[in-house]
């Protein structure tokens, strides 16, 4: 993976201290930005808008002619391929066409249906580690929760999902700003694993559907051209993967910050019906995705800057939660926030398929750390993990004793 130099690792330590003082200078300015040059947009207003407006496009492919396109080096055109096919990478009509089909099964109402299943599950995680004194958080519980929750709905076997960790940590490089081509070399072949993976489970499924969503799909498929067989496998990939991903690190966060906020833990210990608040205030204080981004679809004044036909706008979702023209006291972590604001879902027609069953998993997953994990003290300050985009620990140490 990419060698950590000084400037990442100060980013990744505290990327806030950077956006605060991009946003000083001017909310939309043009940057250097590891890898990537182009606009840096930073303020919750100017983000929204954005993330909102369809000048603002994922498919630079619709607006540069392929002969104008670098070339893509064949040992990574398969997993190229895989990524274009995700809805996430994706402009309407095709973007509005894939998430129609699979955003049925994440409505609030929907999500809600498993609320006992996942409370279930997460006791189950916990009675686990009965009797023991040190736990390792992401190991333990953070990562095994949301990955059993997703492959249930999706309709993975359960003895397939040790699979989908270094698919994930490879998904994560690879849209990662701080990659290099060694970097995707590296992650391809994992990605290409999943490809395969996906492709023999669905026909498995034609054979022996379920009551999954997988299976539903695959009939949605079969019966006329709403989703083709590339679409069906990047879109599964997609909800499995950058899915649980995010749920991971929202869930590891938010422990962390009540670790080492021993006052805002106590309002949450005395007062439990702060604990929906509380998941709002750690999605915009420390959110799980720091960076989204868009291709400029054409030229244009915005902001009070000229932007140019594919260029590249860099939007700071992380730096936009902390804008202290929302906020009173941005920096400040409080679960009894009033009126809490953010953008961590993003905005628009590509938010978040998945956030009413993020906020639902982070919800019990702290309700259940905070009833049944008592004496808690973290046993070394954990490492970040080395990516821009995605923000996270590679572990969670501590110790406690579980009820």
């Amino acid at each position: 993976m990419s060698v950590q130099t000084d400037p990442v690792k100060a980013f990744i330590d505290n990327p806030y201290g950077m956006f605060k003082q991009a946003n000083e200078i001017n909310p939309i300015q043009w940057v250097s930005f590891f890898n990537v040059n182009g606009w840096l947009i930073t303020g919750y207003k100017e983000v929204e808008s954005v993330l909102k407006d369809s000048r603002f496009i994922k498919e630079i492919r619709n607006i540069v002619p392929d002969e104008q396109m670098p070339p893509i080096p064949q040992t990574l055109l398969p997993v190229v391929m895989l990524n274009r096919n995700m809805m996430l990478f994706r402009d309407a009509p095709n973007h509005t066409r894939l998430r129609g089909l699979v955003n049925k099964a994440f409505t609030p109402r929907m999500t809600e249906r498993l609320r006992p299943t996942i409370v279930e599950m997460a006791n189950y995680l916990l009675d686990a580690r009965k009797g023991k004194v040190e736990h390792e958080l992401i190991r333990d519980f953070a990562y095994s929760l949301p990955v059993m929750v997703i492959t249930e709905l999706i309709g993975v076997p359960k003895e397939d999902r040790e699979r989908f960790r270094v698919w994930s940590d490879s998904f994560v490089t690879f849209i990662d700003f701080n990659t290099t081509q060694a970097d995707l070399e590296a992650v391809a072949p994992y990605l290409e694993e999943a490809d395969r993976y996906m492709r023999n489970l669905i026909a498995a499924k034609r054979v022996n559907p379920g009551e999954d969503l997988l299976s539903g799909l695959i009939a949605v498929s079969d019966s006329g051209d709403k989703l083709n067989e590339d679409e069906l496998v990047a879109t599964c990939l997609l909800l499995l993967i950058a899915g649980h991903e995010t749920t991971v690190n929202l869930i590891t966060n938010g422990y962390h910050l009540l670790l080492t906020h021993e006052d805002e833990m106590k309002k949450l210990l005395d007062d439990p019906s702060l604990i929906g608040n509380a998941v709002e205030e750690i999605l915009r204080y420390d959110p799980p995705v720091l960076l989204t981004s868009r291709w400029v679809g054409e030229d244009m004044e915005f902001g009070g800057q000229q932007l140019k036909k594919a260029q590249t706008a860099l939007i700071a979702l992380g730096a936009a939660n902390r804008d202290p023209n929302i906020h009173e006291d941005p920096d400040v972590f409080n679960v009894s926030r009033e009126n809490v604001k953010h953008l961590s879902f993003a905005s628009g027609p590509h938010f978040c398929l998945g956030a009413p069953l993020a906020r639902l998993e982070a919800v019990i997953a702290l309700e259940v750390l905070l009833q049944r994990v008592h004496d808690v003290e973290i046993l070394e300050e954990p490492v970040r993990r080395n990516n821009i985009v995605f923000r996270g620990f590679e572990a969670l140490k501590f110790r406690g004793r579980v009820e």
